[in-house]
């Protein structure tokens, strides 16, 4: 603790007190616009998508992802899963044991939201299964923020690992 102390004396005499003041100014204002966006998110109704699809792929924002989406988005679009049979009951038991909270679900659909540990910020995430084609769509999206540097496309790409639907997307 003295240890820390002393860096941090060290650190207002290199910057002197004025510059310093104004870096932990910056620091806590900043720590407290965080804490306010996890607060709105978590108050804020999600945007979803209709239980029997599509799911929904809109926003300028690169705070989503969605195999709905067009393919030319590289930013937004992430491959539907192949699934011959209804994955919904495998992915719902995966929700129900890690971090998630499943909010709706249907023989086809799950809406669960995630909070991130820091702040809690709230997303969303949607599943759509489709046995006409043999495919699970997904979707996660932040509610609040601009970016979301890819956070969305990885867990998504977890859940897909966890699952078994890890594949390429490409129905074959």
């Amino acid at each position: 603790m003295m240890e820390t102390i002393r860096t941090v004396l060290s650190f207002f005499e290199a910057v002197g007190q004025v510059v310093g003041t104004l870096l932990v100014a910056a620091i806590v204002v900043g720590a407290i616009r965080f804490a306010w966006m996890g607060r709105a998110s978590r108050r804020m109704p999600p945007a979803v998508s209709p239980t029997g699809g599509p799911l929904r792929a809109d926003g300028a924002k690169p705070n989503w992802v969605a195999s709905t989406a067009p393919p030319r988005d590289p930013l937004h679009y992430i491959a539907p899963r192949p699934s011959p049979s209804n994955p919904v009951p495998a992915l719902l038991d995966h929700l129900r044991q890690g971090k998630f909270t499943v909010v709706a679900a249907t023989e086809r659909y799950i809406h669960a939201t995630q909070s991130s540990a820091r702040f809690g910020f709230v997303d969303d995430l949607e599943f759509l299964y489709d046995p006409n084609q043999g495919l699970l769509h997904a979707r996660s999206a932040s509610r609040v923020g601009y970016s979301d540097f890819g956070v969305n496309r990885r867990r998504l790409e977890a859940i897909f690992r966890a699952t078994g639907l890890a594949g390429n997307g490409k129905k074959g």
